[in-house]
């Protein structure tokens, strides 16, 4: 019988992206953040209890035939005072009160956080990729007393070639640097957007972190003080460099001088490697930062090397990563996709939505790709499973025409974000060999360069810099129907693209039931609310013509 591994990331050390994952075999077959369930944006402070119910009710898995529990971090190494042992109790406990109640003869093991975020990335690996010889590089704030890890993986084993301590934290800087422009925890990706309006002539000054590595084992913090300190420290430095009250420009200047002495440096642990493996894995935090990845995909492309980027490569991934770590074989062990939450089907969905008050009624792709781009309407679609990840890949978005700026502005209004930050385009392959220059990415993780003849068709999916970060529709997405909605797009207009974003509004978690989906789309004041093969007009009457058939700024 196939092993059944719990996997958490929640306790000890991890006070944000709380999240429950299963493996069976060699199979991640569900996994979903806790802020999802508990609709609390990153799950702050939280345990994974309603997840970790969640992916044994999706699996259909009774808790009594769970085999192991484990969690990505190390208790002992934290400065806190934790044993595994009483780690393990706190463990039990929250499962329990949640009615995950695991025979008590059911192990409770951890996870180097490091090593965790490593085999998620792994179990990522596309089909084909070459699975025995791999090299990781993980690169976050901080996971026990270090900031990342560059790892060889060989014949199935994990091999740690260094750790990055604190001091040299990447990850931190980053944050701080989001901090001291004005933004809050968690909005790194702001970040990255705003680095785009930076100007590389007025380079702001900050000093990059020392060259913290070493090797051997990760070793224990004297207390937990003495991580605060660091970071705080860290922090004060970018806010006397960000300056209260900086103009604009002043802060994207700052964001793209961080922007690219990280990406420098993360440059340099690659060209480290004298003989670079067939396979590299990108996971940590700092693999969310799709400009970043861009560099490391053309660096992976020059050298033939297969790159894997997981879609939740925050610690929202690190439940994933630690099941796998201890499932029979890791480096077997595979996700397939990012669709690992709850599926709803068409008739499921009518019906809770009626509920509601709500009255769906049967629509054709071809007439969502018309309310699309001749009424210029905004539409919330939910359809099929969940995505795990911070990126929303064509199960729980919002659509609209690619091609209109004026539409990406009241998309970002709706949103509660800020006007001057880029939406996304989902494209089928053709689409993206034709507008695109770089690597595709199929979970929105790879910047990419817009060629000339996507300038109007794309107008509303094109960064200042004439960057976009597509995602790419493969494998068995290209069956269903948002990718048929796509190819009905591509009929009318040419192009198989639509401008897909988060389906949420700003500081609130992705949606996850139809009824988070209804509620939101009603606040957000959209337009539609559709899925296969239904949808709901949340306007009545709802505007015609309010953008011309062709176009759009």
């Amino acid at each position: 019988m196939s092993t059944v591994v719990l996997g958490l990331n929640g306790f000890a050390g991890a006070d944000h992206d709380a999240a429950a994952a299963l493996v069976i075999g060699n199979r991640v077959v569900a996994a979903v953040e806790e802020e999802r369930l508990n609709r609390r944006r990153h799950a702050v402070g939280c345990r994974p209890a309603l997840a970790a119910l969640e992916v044994l009710r999706l699996a259909g898995v009774d808790a009594r035939e769970v085999d192991v529990v484990s969690h990505g971090w190390q208790p002992e190494a934290l400065g806190l005072g934790l044993d595994a042992r009483s780690e393990a109790e706190a463990v039990r406990g929250t499962l329990a009160a949640a009615g995950v109640a695991v025979p008590a003869s059911t192990p409770v093991v951890f996870v180097d956080h490091h090593l965790a975020h490593l085999w998620c990335a792994v179990a990522y690996l596309p089909a084909g990729a070459d699975r025995g010889t791999i090299d990781g590089l993980v690169i976050d704030g901080a996971g026990e007393s270090t900031s990342g890890a560059l790892f060889r993986v060989r014949g199935g084993a994990a091999e740690k070639v260094w750790n990055l301590g604190l001091r040299g934290s990447l990850g931190w800087l980053y944050e701080h640097t989001t901090q001291a422009i004005g933004f809050s925890p968690g909005e790194e990706g702001k970040t990255m957007g705003l680095a785009a309006y930076g100007r590389l002539q007025v380079a702001v000054e900050v000093p990059a972190p020392p060259d913290d590595r070493f090797g051997g084992p990760i070793p224990a913090l004297a207390e937990r003080g003495e991580l605060l300190s660091l970071y705080r420290a860290g922090l004060a430095r970018l806010r006397s460099i960000a300056r209260a009250g900086a103009s604009f420009n002043h802060r994207s200047d700052l964001a793209l001088s961080v922007q690219t002495l990280v990406e420098s440096r993360i440059l340099s642990y690659l060209r480290e490697i004298a003989d670079p493996a067939p396979s590299l894995v990108l996971a940590g935090g700092v693999a969310l930062n799709c400009t970043i990845n861009a560099t490391v995909a053309d660096w992976c492309r020059g050298r033939g090397v297969t790159l894997a980027l997981p879609p939740p490569a925050n610690d929202g991934g690190v439940a994933i990563g630690a099941a796998v770590a201890v499932s029979a074989s890791p480096v077997d062990c595979v996700a397939g996709d990012a669709f690992l939450g709850r599926g709803y089907e068409p008739a499921e969905v009518a019906a809770r939505l009626e509920a509601l008050g709500a009255r769906p009624h049967g629509v054709t792709p071809e007439r969502l790709a018309e309310d699309l781009f001749e009424r210029g309407l905004t539409c919330g679609w939910f359809e099929g499973r969940a995505e795990i990840g911070p990126r929303a890949l064509g199960k729980r978005c919002v659509l609209a025409r690619p091609d209109s700026t004026r539409v990406r502005d009241r998309l970002n209004v709706v949103k509660g974000r800020e006007t001057w930050r880029p939406l996304a385009p989902s494209l089928l392959p053709g689409e993206f060999s034709a507008s695109f220059e770089g690597t595709p990415s199929p979970y929105m993780l790879i910047a990419c360069e817009a060629v000339p003849r996507a300038a109007r068709p794309l107008a509303g999916v094109v960064h200042v810099d004439n960057s976009a970060r597509p995602q790419v529709l493969q494998d068995e997405a290209l069956d269903g129907p948002y990718a048929a909605l796509l190819r009905a797009i591509e009929r009318r207009t040419g192009h198989a693209a639509v401008t897909c974003t988060s389906f949420n509004l700003g500081g609130q978690p992705i949606v996850y039931s139809p009824e988070d989906a209804y509620h939101a789309a009603v606040t957000m004041g959209l337009d539609l609310l559709a899925g296969d093969g239904w949808c709901v007009p949340l306007k009545d009457p709802l505007p015609r013509a309010s953008l011309p058939p062709g176009g759009g700024g």
